[in-house]
């Protein structure tokens, strides 16, 4: 028995010495931090806390990583809810066909908030006949045409998906612009020529100023920066260049001094032959964005996107900052293996120097980069809401009803000058344009504030180079077949205000960045012009414009 006792005190003895050993190497060792790993102290304002280090570490680590899978499962879901949700997606997104008329009316008319509009349109094509004030049929077939313009774009687009991307990229050129395209051909057979040019000019000045101002502006405002294709941004500077130059031309061999109908003869002669070349560019560009270099306007990597739109870090004042000796900083011991230090003792002990909060930090950044990815990815998808038959009927019921408020938006004009004793060209080159781009000026800034400034750019500049290279020459085409005197010579007050406008463009757009400040200038720059047509003077002899 009392060797039994002896053992049993000496086992006890044992394994209070072995504890008090530990204790006192544990207390040693964080009284004597290791120099191998030194950082920069700073104030107790900026210090992280201690329940991030020692000991614990791991365990907040640990519990990081198990915060950010649940976010993610929590963001993501299961399997089984995403395949329920395709399944569901894919079933409510039928196409509907002639069959479905009331389907067909539902997603073209309650497919956005603009549609309200649409009530105007009976009044519209009704003030007409009723023998309404030319000021009351201008503006009720004025705010009638924009919810048309936008179920247009809609119908065009469902349609261009049946045909592909070379037929549909035809199609979306010929019907992007079918407003502006619309009022000029009903206007050039009213022989209304200064009416016809104005409102070309300003298309291009509220697309590339207007629409284009407000994408920098109010997506600057919630983005630091946004980035965009510098090698898409090249090629719309250089079409819009090219643009230039065909206006510049007759408008250089008017200053000639010679006989006025050798200059009228000259001048119509040399548009006819530069809208040949202007349409055969434009068809050349469709084939140069849609086959060939079709990866030079490929959309910047989200990545990029999210590091352009941070906000810079606000800098540390110096009392903040303390004091910047460097002092070793604790670590936890490693004790040593019989056999030596492992590998994986090695990288335990490295896994506790990391900092949980920047582990959390990037994992939440991590996570929310996925998610803006994946709201991209279905945004970006474009679903087939109707068929190709439906598609078509829908692009000519609002192709006639467009045709038809726009007549009577024509007939209205000189009314309209009259009574508000307002230019022509005023009408032309602001009021009109407003009509035909207000459907794209909503997605323009829509999508530039969810930070996708190449599809801003492309709506809004792209509209512009549709205008400048399509619209245009094929008025002056249609002009020159119906023998009216239409031209591609402007006044040369217009004539210096688009070049100014490009030129202003070209050098903000250059770089493939933007901000808010630059989208301000090009508002405060269409603001100026407009006031500059405001007072254009009303009497002004346009002989030398329409010829």
């Amino acid at each position: 028995m009392p060797n039994i006792f002896n053992r049993l005190r000496g086992s006890s003895n044992a394994k209070l010495s072995l504890h008090s050993t530990a204790q006192a190497n544990a207390e040693g060792e964080a009284a004597a931090p290791s120099p191998a790993m030194p950082r920069t102290s700073t104030s107790a304002s900026q210090r992280p806390s201690s329940k991030y280090w020692g000991p614990r570490a791991a365990t907040y680590a640990s519990n990081a990583a198990r915060k950010s899978m649940d976010r993610r499962q929590s963001a993501h879901g299961s399997q089984a809810e995403q395949e329920a949700g395709l399944v569901a997606k894919e079933h409510r997104m039928t196409p509907a066909g002639l069959k479905q008329p009331w389907l067909i009316i539902r997603r073209s008319v309650l497919s956005s908030w603009i549609n309200v509009l649409l009530l105007l349109v009976p009044v519209g094509i009704a003030s007409h006949p009723a023998k309404f004030p030319d000021v009351a049929i201008f503006l009720i077939n004025f705010f009638a045409i924009v919810p048309l313009a936008k179920i247009l774009g809609y119908a065009t687009e469902q349609l261009a998906l049946h045909l592909g991307d070379a037929l549909g990229g035809l199609l979306n050129a010929t019907f992007g612009n079918a407003v502006e395209l619309l009022v000029g051909i009903l206007a050039l057979v009213k022989g209304e020529i200064e009416i016809v040019q104005t409102s070309l000019v300003g298309s291009v000045l509220s697309n590339l100023l207007l629409v284009g101002g407000c994408c920098f502006f109010f997506g600057g405002l919630k983005n630091n920066e946004q980035v965009f294709s510098a090698h898409a941004a090249q090629s719309y500077g250089s079409l819009l260049a090219m643009a230039i130059l065909a206006t510049l031309l007759p408008a250089a061999y008017n200053s000639l001094n010679a006989k006025d109908a050798e200059l009228k003869s000259g001048t119509l002669t040399l548009s006819h032959v530069t809208a040949i070349f202007l349409l055969v560019i434009y068809i050349a560009y469709l084939f140069f964005q849609l086959k060939t270099h079709s990866d030079l306007f490929m959309t910047v990597p989200l990545e990029e996107r999210i590091e352009a739109a941070k906000r810079p870090a606000k800098k540390t004042s110096k009392a903040d900052v303390g004091d910047t000796t460097t002092v070793p900083t604790p670590v936890p011991a490693v004790t040593p293996s019989p056999g030596g230090s492992s590998s994986a003792d090695i990288d335990a002990a490295q896994e506790l120097h990391v900092d949980p909060i920047e582990t959390e930090a990037s994992s939440a950044a991590a996570d929310e980069q996925a998610g803006q990815a994946g709201e991209d990815e279905d945004e970006d998808e474009e679903e087939i809401e109707l068929t190709a038959w439906a598609a078509a009927l829908l692009l000519a019921v609002v192709t006639g009803l467009t045709g038809v408020c726009a007549e009577f938006l024509v007939d209205s004009i000189d009314g309209l000058t009259d009574k508000w004793n307002l230019s022509p060209s005023f009408v032309g080159m602001i009021l009109l344009p407003i009509v035909g781009n207000a459907a794209e000026h909503v997605t323009a800034v829509t999508v530039a504030i969810r930070n996708k400034m190449d599809l801003a750019l492309g709506v809004a500049v792209g509209s512009s180079i549709q205008i400048a290279l399509f619209v245009m020459p094929f008025l002056c085409i249609l002009g020159w077949i119906i023998k009216e005197p239409m031209t591609i010579y402007f006044s040369p007050f217009t004539t210096v205000v688009l070049f100014i406008t490009v030129l202003l463009v070209n050098y903000i757009i250059g770089d493939g960045r933007t901000n808010w400040l630059e989208g301000l200038m090009l508002l405060m720059a269409y603001v100026i012009i407009g006031v500059a047509y405001f007072l254009y003077p009303k009497d002004m002899d346009t002989s030398s414009t329409a010829l």
